[in-house]
């Protein structure tokens, strides 16, 4: 194995802070002007960036939101890992994770957006596949789990887990655009309701 020098180390170094920059620039102009105003110019200009500077990292827009768009499967798959390993048992795991959810959508509403779709943002979903899936295992595990403790059966677990993240998304994005009376503390309460009712439901049926 040829050792690096430390020249190239230096340049290593230096392409991923600038394809950082990059990445960082495009997260600042969507979240005060929307993904509308983001262009591979307007990210150039305010890094001061040669504009071609921006193509030796991305090679289009698209795979600039592309990459902005597993970023924020990932930060959104720590939250959710963070909030499972806080919580106390089975049922708590699954609250808090459905407030990490909403947490996410209302702390980082540009990747959010990105995400899913809104605001213009259109996005192949198999750019963005492995880490989205990854973020509905952890749902799921964290689903089975609860169903384990209290004796559910999961044959259709991966339709919980849709029914749950659909309605949260829901929930989410209309405190997002200010369509729930009461602002996102009331939101907050009704994503806690909504998990409340469906494990009750659930645990009644003896099957998810």
């Amino acid at each position: 194995m040829v050792e690096m020098t430390p020249a190239r180390a230096r340049r290593e170094r230096d392409k991923l802070q600038q394809r950082q920059a990059i990445l960082d620039a495009a997260r600042e102009i969507a979240a005060s002007e929307g993904w509308g105003a983001v262009t591979t110019r307007r990210v150039a200009e305010r890094i001061e960036y040669t504009h071609p500077t921006i193509y030796e990292h991305f090679e289009s827009k698209g795979a600039l939101l592309a990459e902005l768009t597993r970023e924020g499967y990932r930060l959104l798959l720590a939250e959710l890992q963070a909030a499972r390993a806080r919580a106390r048992d089975p049922e708590q795991v699954v609250r808090d994770m459905a407030q990490a959810y909403c947490a996410f959508a209302w702390t980082h509403r540009e990747l959010y957006e990105a995400m899913h779709g809104l605001s213009g943002v259109s996005i192949e979903p198999e750019a963005y596949r492995k880490e989205g899936e990854a973020v509905i295992a952890e749902a799921r595990a964290a689903l089975e789990a609860w169903a384990k403790a209290e004796g559910v059966k999961t044959a259709r677990v991966d339709d919980a887990v849709l029914i749950l993240w659909s309605t949260l998304h829901g929930i989410a994005s209309l405190a997002l655009n200010k369509q729930i009376v009461g602002g996102k503390k009331h939101a907050a309460a009704l994503a806690a309701r909504v998990v409340d009712d469906l494990l009750s439901a659930w645990r009644v049926a003896k099957h998810v």
